[in-house]
């Protein structure tokens, strides 16, 4: 029994005595906090990668951590992501295996609880996805031709010739279904390979010298067989897949109509080399030049074909093949390395520019003199008539067949205007469908103002009135 107003009870005199449980609630509302919650549920987006599954999310903002599920496989696979990572990848190592349909599920995860994700999407693996992409790849395709020879849309060579595409027999190898190279029969499998079908993992002897790839990228084989030049990667015993991917020789499962279009060829010089900064050439272009223009030691062109020998007895004849020449050009705001490929019919003519990479690479292929002052530019720059003569008629020469024409040597820049007389260019012809004398028909300037010569220029630009001044000295 508690006594006297001078006890605990008499100074709770006049005061509520409320219970306890009350007291604590009183407590907590002085506090101002709300009890926790669970975090709200993700968005998910998933991608099947070859043998990869990739899986992305939104941020939940009360989240500490992510749980990642992938259910359809021969077990259920988990990852978890720690507060703030939103993507997790999947691969033969979790124990991702090829075709199953995967479903990814993200549960977002705090000390009150977790939240599955709002969707759950599916994705199928696929460890060899290039035997479905190949039917829309190049070497199915053989678009690139067709690119550069139509009329509609590039103002192609067929608007002098009159025959389509389908009439040539140049499409053997550019079409599927008439073979090309050495094979004949469709454009599948077996173009390369030994077999329709051969199974994931076969491989092919991809030595450009002696293997598959080298019967088709002539121009590239004869740089190394024809005209022996050097290229450091060839010399120290690499071949083509040692660079090209398994997306530039099968596709990509996009339709490309070149392979100049952006995307169409993954292999890039960066790829394995890095800038290096203290190289003074490097320091003085910085990124204005690509690395092939300076690297190539040379292109190799082929001049001059006789569009009626095509046409009429179904061979490919040409003038011959130039080198000890590269041209300059610009492309997605780079100094390239171009080349051309020249055709005549009934006195007409195209000279069909694009961008170009040659297999001649070298460590020190060029030095400052070789671009700055050389013969190509002071030729243009020579009596201010801004002409360069790429290839001339020289009949002191006096070849029994015609032999007669002189190119141009070393770095030549594409003048600005090139497409207006800006290059000077001798076209020969021959005696007949299947022949073999050559005979002058005349120069571009002079075909050009009878509307009977075309150059033509895609997937590049030719060099500024002041990049040809920056070349002057």
């Amino acid at each position: 029994m508690l006594r006297g107003k001078g006890g605990r009870l008499g100074k709770l005199m006049g005061m509520a005595v409320l219970p306890v449980g009350l007291l604590v609630a009183c407590d907590n509302d002085d506090n101002g906090s709300e009890p926790e919650l669970p975090p709200t549920g993700v968005s998910v987006e998933a991608t099947a990668i070859v043998d990869t599954v990739a899986v992305s999310w939104t941020q939940a903002a009360t989240a500490l951590s992510y749980r990642v599920d992938l259910t359809g496989g021969a077990a259920p696979i988990t990852k978890t992501a720690m507060m703030g990572e939103t993507s997790a990848r999947f691969n033969g190592i979790e124990g991702i295996e090829d075709g199953v349909q995967y479903t990814a599920t993200v549960y977002a995860i705090n000390d009150a609880g977790e939240t599955v994700s709002s969707n759950s999407p599916s994705v199928s693996t696929n460890y060899f996805p290039w035997d479905e992409y190949y039917t829309t790849s190049l070497h199915f395709t053989g678009m690139g031709k067709q690119t550069f020879y139509n009329e509609v849309p590039n103002g192609g060579f067929e608007q002098f010739t009159g025959v389509p595409y389908s009439g040539l027999v140049c499409q053997g190898c550019h079409t599927p279904g008439l073979g090309y190279g050495t094979v004949q029969g469709e454009r599948g499998c077996a173009s390369c390979h030994e077999d329709d079908n051969p199974q994931l993992g076969a491989q092919v002897n991809a030595n450009l010298t002696d293997g598959v790839c080298g019967p088709c990228h002539g121009r590239q084989k004869a740089e190394a067989l024809v005209h022996q030049f050097s290229d450091v990667h060839r010399d120290a015993g690499m071949d083509c897949m040692s660079c090209h991917t398994m997306e530039d020789v099968h596709g990509d499962g996009n339709a490309y109509v070149s392979m100049l279009d952006d995307g169409a060829i993954d292999t890039k010089c960066s790829d394995c080399h890095q800038s290096v900064a203290s190289n003074a050439y490097h320091n003085m272009h910085g990124e204005s030049i690509s690395c092939s223009a300076c690297h190539i030691q040379s292109v190799v062109t082929c001049n001059n074909c006789h569009f009626e020998s095509e046409i009429e007895v179904h061979k490919k004849i040409a003038y011959g093949q130039f080198k000890n020449w590269k041209f300059l050009l610009n492309r997605n705001g780079q100094v390239e390395i171009g080349n051309y490929q020249s055709v005549t019919h009934n006195g007409k003519a195209v000279v069909a520019f694009g961008p170009y990479y040659a297999h001649t690479i070298a460590r020190n292929a060029v030095s400052c003199g070789d671009c700055h002052g050389n013969a190509a530019v002071a030729d243009w720059f020579e009596n201010d008539d801004h002409v360069i003569d790429l290839v001339v008629w020289d009949e002191t020469k006096g070849d029994p067949n015609g032999k007669n024409l002189v190119n141009q040597t070393g770095i030549i820049p594409i003048p600005p205007n090139y497409f207006e007389g800006g290059l000077r260019y001798d076209m020969v012809t021959l005696d007949q469908p299947g022949g073999s004398i050559w005979s002058y028909i005349g120069t571009s300037t002079d075909m050009l103002a009878a509307g009977d010569f075309i150059f033509q220029m895609l997937y590049a630009t030719p060099l500024t009135e002041d990049q040809m001044e920056k070349l002057k000295n």
